[in-house]
Parts: structure tokens; C-alpha cells; sequence
């Protein structure tokens, strides 16, 4: 949640990136580095890496994910999706599907354990790739593309260019105003669907009151303001609740209810501003709100 301390997070992992690596080069760890991943085909990669000098390893096993290698508990969760001899320098895989996928690559020990120190960068990718859509050009396409020559005295296909034929007599009378208005209501009944509402959201945390502390205080917040909907007394409490440094899951439910208070008073911006500051603690909640908000912040003011 707090900025200085996501940027010291950051920093941390840079940091022990930083030095894993320079111990690659210093000693025989049978860990591969400089991993990449590049396109052969529109379904198919290359993951190649290099061997240290000492490498000794019984082999190498590929693996592969939808989310980025970071922890030693992603590997054993996954499985291989190869396995190569030990003075292997690549892999083409082939994806069978348009997601995003990261790799990586990991020594197999001769007793059957893996050396599974994941260090993104080095042995794991950390931008991901996925397959090339294919496109297909239509014959009709290559015909038009082609410029076609015509024989002395040969006819151009129809259609012929289109000549205005009709002389002023003949020409249709411009549609009424009247008209045209009506038309535009319809199409406008069509253009912008109804949204409703969502439902309000509570935590399963706050559904029972507890004995005290900061859950106590946000659940009488809840309790007088949020649940009877009265949303503007919800809103200055649940800020006043915030001006006081917190225990970090109960600030990330109240941040969350706050949001929920912008919603209903109508105030989408600055909701949608508090779901997409939360989305990274409650990512599966989040994300329907920010969708509901988005589509209500973009009607216009006349159908909200």
C-alpha cells in the first residue's frame, strides 16, 4: 500500500538479483544465465541460455507459466514442459494458445533434486511472450492489390465510376427535422445500454462484530452510516478513519468501502480512482467495480 515501502521491495529484489548474479560467475552453482526468448514461427519460441564454465547438472528441465517466475515455490508447483540434456543452449517450444507465458530454466541434480534458485533475468524471463496471430490474405485481397491492365479496346468490369445523373427536379427532398430527431432518440435508445447498480460489497471480516480494535471502530462506521446507505456520512467518517495510521487489511477494507461510498454518491471519478489504488490488494473484488465505474463514469450525464 505505502509507496516508500513498495519502492524498498523493489529495491530489495534488484538488490539480491544483483548479487545472485555476480555469484554465477563466481562459482560452479549449476544455474544457466542470460535466458531469452524469441520467435522461430507465429506458434513457436526459442528459449535459449548459456552454461557457465563448470556446469554439473544431470540435466535441464523448461518450465513455463502465465505468470512470471519470482519464488523457488512457483517451480514446484509447475511441471516441465521439457526436459534436455545438460549441454543443451535452447528449447523451441510451441504454444498452442494466444496467452502470455514466461520461462524458466532450471537444473536437474543427479540425485533427482533441483537446484530450483529461480533469479529473474538470469535463469527465469521476466517480460513474457506469445504466439504470432497469423494473418491470412484473402484472394480477393491479392486481386484488388494487383494492378490489372486492360487490352486496346477492352471494357472495364462494373461497376463504372458513379456519375450524378439526377438534375435538380429529380433529386429526393431533404428529410425533416422533425425526422431526423425522432431518429436520433431511437438510435440513441440503442446506442447506450442501461447499467444498473452494483450491490453493495462487505467483507466477510466485518459481517460479525469483533471484540475491539481498529475492526471494532470500521464496524460501527459500517453499521451507522455504510448499511443504511447513508453514503456522504460513510464518506467523511471513512476519511477521518484514514487520517490514522492502521493495521494494513483492515485501512485496505476501509479504502475499499470509502470507494464504494464515491460510487453510490455518484462521484465515479474519484471511486474509480480508490478501486484502482486497492485492485492490487483485493485484485478478484476490485475488479467487477472498476468495470461498473468505468462504464458509469462514460454514460452521459443525461441516462446516469
Amino acid at each position: 500500500m505505502c509507496v516508500r515501502r513498495l519502492a524498498g521491495v523493489i529495491l530489495g529484489v534488484l538488490v539480491e538479483t544483483a548479487f545472485f548474479a555476480q555469484e554465477v560467475d563466481q562459482t560452479t552453482r549449476p544455474i544457466v544465465k542470460d535466458i531469452a526468448v524469441t520467435h522461430v514461427a507465429n506458434a513457436q519460441v526459442k528459449v535459449s541460455w548459456r552454461l557457465p564454465q563448470e556446469f554439473s547438472a544431470a540435466s535441464i528441465l523448461i518450465f513455463k507459466d502465465t505468470q512470471p517466475f519470482v519464488a523457488r515455490n512457483q517451480i514446484m508447483a509447475t511441471s516441465p514442459v521439457a526436459q534436455v540434456k545438460p549441454t543443451s543452449t535452447y528449447f523451441v517450444d510451441k504454444l498452442m494458445n494466444y496467452k502470455e507465458y514466461y520461462y524458466a530454466v532450471i537444473a536437474k541434480k543427479a540425485d533427482g533434486s533441483l537446484y530450483d534458485v529461480v533469479l529473474p533475468s538470469i535463469n527465469a524471463t521476466v517480460s513474457g511472450i506469445r504466439a504470432k496471430r497469423e494473418v491470412v490474405q484473402q484472394e480477393d485481397d491479392v486481386e484488388l492489390q494487383q494492378e490489372k491492365i486492360y487490352a486496346d479496346g477492352q471494357m472495364r468490369e462494373l461497376p463504372l465510376p458513379y456519375l450524378e445523373m439526377l438534375d435538380e427536379q429529380h433529386k429526393p427532398n431533404p428529410l425533416k427535422k422533425e425526422v431526423l430527431a425522432a431518429g436520433a432518440e431511437l438510435a440513441g435508445e440503442h446506442t447506450h445500454k442501461h447499467i444498473s447498480l452494483l450491490s453493495p460489497y462487505i467483507f466477510e471480516e466485518d459481517m460479525i462484530a469483533p471484540a475491539g480494535g481498529d475492526d471494532y471502530f470500521l464496524f460501527e462506521i459500517l453499521k451507522n452510516y455504510f448499511i443504511r446507505k447513508d453514503y456522504k456520512n460513510s464518506v467523511e467518517q471513512l476519511q477521518k478513519f484514514l487520517t490514522v495510521n492502521r493495521d494494513d487489511k483492515v485501512t485496505n477494507r476501509a479504502v475499499f468501502y470509502l470507494a464504494e461510498s464515491f460510487y453510490y454518491r455518484k462521484n465515479y471519478r474519484q471511486a474509480l480512482n480508490l478501486f484502482l489504488f486497492i485492485e492490487d490488494e483485493v485484485p478478484v473484488v476490485s475488479k467487477k467495480w472498476i468495470e461498473s465505474t468505468l462504464d458509469l463514469y462514460q454514460m452521459p450525464d443525461e441516462l446516469k
